[in-house]
């Protein structure tokens, strides 16, 4: 007979093999989102392990640690022009136990000098882990892509 340990044991082991990261990912973000929204630092804050690695697309934009991830988020929070951010595409996996990885595009758009909305293709990447029953940024990573160089006109004989 099996004991009921070891039904526990299979059942907690069935739920892990069908964990869906992409839901474990999508509530993190849709957090985040709603804090950066808000600019509630301190929601977002409690979205990064102690020893996260933030790399955002604006210059002097990287931080590694929660003290210096709190002034990275502040800075972003603070301006004439309120940033909004849409997700356009993104695939999560699970990455070895408690970890996931998503990578994606997001637009990014804010109002420019003119005052007309300038949106902005952004790339992420986030690694996650899952400590303590919740799921944590351990590196946020957003970066622009550079236009392609353009092409020279081929030479005519």
């Amino acid at each position: 007979a099996i004991s009921v340990a070891m039904m526990a044991m299979i059942s907690i082991s069935a739920a892990a093999a069908h964990a869906d990261p992409a839901s474990d990912a999508k509530s993190v973000f849709d957090a985040f989102d709603k804090s950066f929204a808000a600019c509630d630092v301190p929601g977002m804050l409690a979205l990064y392990e102690d020893d996260a690695v933030v790399v955002w697309p604006r210059q002097g934009d990287m931080a590694i640690g929660k003290a210096a991830i709190e002034k990275v988020l502040k800075a972003n929070c603070s301006g004439p022009s309120k940033q909004s951010v849409t997700a356009v595409s993104g695939e999560t996996r699970a990455a070895g136990k408690n970890y996931i990885i998503h990578f994606g595009q997001l637009d990014s758009t804010t109002t420019g000098p003119d005052g007309k909305p300038v949106t902005m293709r952004i790339r992420d990447t986030e690694l996650l882990h899952k400590s303590g029953g919740k799921w944590r940024y351990v590196l946020d990573h957003a970066s622009v892509g550079i236009p392609p160089a353009a092409r020279a006109a081929p030479k005519t004989p």
